[in-house]
Formats: structure tokens, C-alpha cells, sequence
């Protein structure tokens, strides 16, 4: 089910999207020196031209729309996910460093308990609680 928070950002995203089309096909249509930008020049020359017809900038915001869209929406979608990517990761690190504390402090308690009871520490009591690997088989 869709929150309001991503409908209202669905209606932000394409505000923008469009606006920023809008934008690009103006300073497109007003680039006095759009055909001496090296490997795109001629390509902004053709959409300068499209531009000077007839309701051009309107058009040419149209066809700039799409990839405004991309740009703004595919950007910022990766951008949070990354983010969220990166949040994720270090709550997990922090998880498994508490979750190693934790562990430690239990081990200490354990030994304590066991000391005060007056029961003796044998050396594989201690190979358990300080987790040896060798001492699992």
C-alpha cells in the first residue's frame, strides 16, 4: 500500500521533472554558442533550431521531458538507495559489535558465578568461555 509521503513525492518528482524540461528547452533556444560545444554542439543546434519554430520551446520542453525525468527520478532513486544501503550496512556492524559485547560480559558474569560457588575452573571451562573454536569438537 502507498503512503501519502510517495504519492505527494510522485506529484514533486514530476513537477520537477517538467520544470527542469522547461528550463533545458529555454537556455537551449537562447544558447548563442551552442554549436561550438564540442561532440554535442550539432545536436544542440538541431534542438535550437526545432526551438525557433513555432511554439518550439513547448515542444522541445516535451522532448527534453523524458530524460529530465530519468535524470531526476533514476538519480535520486539511486542516491536513497545507496544511502539506505550504506545506514544498513553500519547498523548491522553495530549489531554484531554489541551482539560480541554482549557476549563477553555474559562470559564474564558466567566465570564470576562460577567462582563465587566455589566451583573450580578447569582449562576446557575456560576454552569455552572465551570461545575457542578448538574446543567445540
Amino acid at each position: 500500500m502507498r503512503q501519502a509521503g510517495d504519492r505527494i513525492w510522485g506529484l514533486v518528482d514530476g513537477s520537477i521533472s517538467v520544470s527542469g524540461s522547461m528550463l533545458l528547452a529555454v537556455l537551449i533556444n537562447n544558447c548563442h554558442s551552442c554549436a561550438d560545444i564540442r561532440v554535442i554542439g550539432p545536436f544542440l543546434e538541431l534542438l535550437k533550431d526545432l526551438s525557433d519554430k513555432n511554439a518550439g520551446v513547448i515542444v522541445l520542453g516535451t522532448l527534453l521531458l523524458f530524460p529530465t525525468t530519468l535524470t531526476f527520478y533514476g538519480g535520486l532513486k539511486m542516491w536513497f538507495a545507496a544511502k539506505e544501503a550504506v545506514e544498513k550496512k553500519a547498523m548491522e556492524k553495530g549489531r554484531l559489535v554489541g551482539l560480541q559485547e554482549g557476549r563477553k560480559e555474559e562470559r564474564k558474569r558466567i566465570s564470576q558465578a562460577l567462582e563465587r560457588q566455589g566451583i573450580a575452573i578447569t582449562p576446557e571451562i575456560v576454552r569455552i568461555l572465551e570461545d575457542d573454536p578448538a574446543s567445540r569438537s
